[in-house]
């Protein structure tokens, strides 16, 4: 059964014939792209914590599990923060306002049970991670947030046309790479601020896998822009002249920052003096890429429509 907000939003965009553009101008906002990597991130890094726990392969060492899990509560609960204080550009989290509504949507408790597994993982932190306990909440919390991630990317992506939710990354793929790459960046920075001798080749060659997927996943959100700009009589601008130009260089730009130097940092990981700096460069650089990414796809979505 669809939800009031979900029913009273395929009538806007049935009826309005303004509503794709106004619920494009929402998802494309600077603090939605913000909230947006924030939440993505914070689920994957606890994906990422969780696979580890659940296959062993986690050192020991209560506050090694602590900081992620303490990050990841912080990057997560970004929106849920948001729409409990009021902020304009959050009136709802996952359809569902605390404060107003007493009972969650369904994607808002799909969202809620992570931190069941996360606190059980916070309690049974005690220095052995071998507990059989230990990892079996390090596999509910992963399967909690892949859940979370693929689940909520389609509810939010119902309402829309496929290429707007493809290009607000709200397909289960897009939203589940991109977060992965993300979460793993948070993760190896935390690993290099716990343990002197951080991350292996192992992972380092898993994450570049996952770094891959997401430019995948990029090359699929500017497929979608140009079907969009085919459909609305608009390609040759998005192809050609000064304003392709400056797209198309913006785009590598923007690729540069989510994946290139992150891929970079990854493969020659520095001196081990500067591990943990280099791991702090590639984390932000991704989540500045990535904030920045979604709002260039704003941009060009914008210029297509109303040209």
């Amino acid at each position: 059964m669809t939800e009031p907000n979900e029913a009273s939003s395929v009538a806007l965009d049935r009826h309005e014939p303004h509503g794709d553009a106004t619920r494009a101008h929402s998802l494309f906002s600077v603090p939605m792209a913000i909230v947006q990597t924030a939440t993505a991130g914070g689920y994957g890094l606890w994906m990422v914590l969780g696979t580890s726990l659940a296959l062993g392969l986690y050192p020991d060492g209560r506050g090694e599990v602590l900081v992620p899990l303490a990050i990841g509560l912080v990057l997560a609960s970004t929106g849920l923060v948001a729409t409990c204080l009021r902020l304009r550009f959050a009136p709802e989290w996952h359809g569902w306002n605390p404060v107003k509504r007493m009972m969650p949507t369904r994607e808002g408790l799909v969202a809620m049970a992570n931190y069941l597994p996360m606190l059980a993982l916070a309690g049974l932190a005690r220095g052995g991670n071998d507990f059989w306990a230990t990892r079996l909440a390090g596999a509910a919390l992963t399967l909690c947030s892949l859940a979370t991630l693929v689940y909520t990317a389609r509810a939010a992506a119902r309402p829309l046309s496929a290429d707007l939710a493809a290009l607000a990354n709200l397909l289960p793929f897009g939203r589940t790479v991109s977060g992965l790459f993300a979460g793993g960046l948070w993760f190896w920075l935390c690993i290099e601020g716990q343990m002197p001798t951080g991350p292996g080749n192992l992972w380092r060659l898993g994450l570049l896998a996952v770094a891959l997927a997401a430019g995948v996943v990029e090359g699929m959100r500017w497929r979608a822009l140009r079907r969009f700009a085919a459909d609305n009589g608009a390609e040759a601008r998005i192809v050609g002249g000064r304003w392709g130009l400056s797209l198309l260089g913006s785009r590598f730009g923007v690729a540069a920052l989510s994946v290139g130097l992150p891929c970079v940092l990854l493969v020659t990981h520095g001196e081990p003096t500067t591990q943990l700096l280099t791991a702090g460069v590639a984390t932000l650089s991704c989540a500045i890429g990535q904030c920045l990414e979604h709002r260039l796809y704003g941009v060009a979505y914008a210029q297509l429509a109303t040209g």
